[in-house]
């Protein structure tokens, strides 16, 4: 079931990875990339953050979220960006002096925070539609008991009626 708002979901969190393990990297790892990476990396991230704005007001005019949910979802998104425009600014800066481990912290907290409240939200569509499913469910098993208290009241009656004829035939 890949629908356009799971879709958006699950595209927001591969680009929140991708940000994170961009931030994460330092320039004295040994695993660090080039500014002309990091730079790459930073834009194709940026690419994909446009992208998710135009889908999200194209989910917007379709009426598919409520406003208090595409506002919530631009309120990530616009962090996401800032973070991405930050981290291109001091990619670009070089000189490794960096924020401060606190900054850092509670910046790789609020991400975290961010794609957990993504992660929140596809819980709450698989519990309403697991919620469709069990009402739906308990609409069927009432009209099958119907069913079957209707079948069992023809049944009685067919056998009275087997009964009267027994009798009115026998010949004993």
């Amino acid at each position: 079931m890949n629908n356009p708002i799971t879709s958006w979901d699950n595209d927001y969190a591969r680009l929140a990875r991708a940000a994170s393990q961009l931030r994460t990297t330092s320039p004295n790892s040994p695993s660090f990339h080039s500014n002309q990476q990091r730079q790459g990396q930073a834009s194709s991230i940026q690419t994909g953050l446009n992208r998710l704005a135009s889908e999200l007001n194209a989910l917007e005019s379709n009426l598919s979220l409520s406003p208090a949910e595409v506002s919530r979802r631009r309120t990530i998104l616009e962090g996401l960006q800032s973070q991405i425009s930050s981290e291109g600014v001091a990619a670009s800066a070089g000189g490794g002096r960096g924020e401060s481990s606190t900054a850092a912290a509670l910046r790789q907290q609020d991400d975290m925070i961010d794609e957990l409240a993504v992660g929140v939200g596809r819980l709450k569509n698989q519990t309403h539609l697991i919620h469709q499913e069990a009402t739906s469910h308990v609409r069927l098993l009432e009209e099958m008991d119907t069913n079957v208290d209707l079948a069992n009241q023809g049944l009685e009656e067919e056998t009275r009626r087997a009964m009267r004829l027994k009798e009115e035939k026998s010949v004993w």
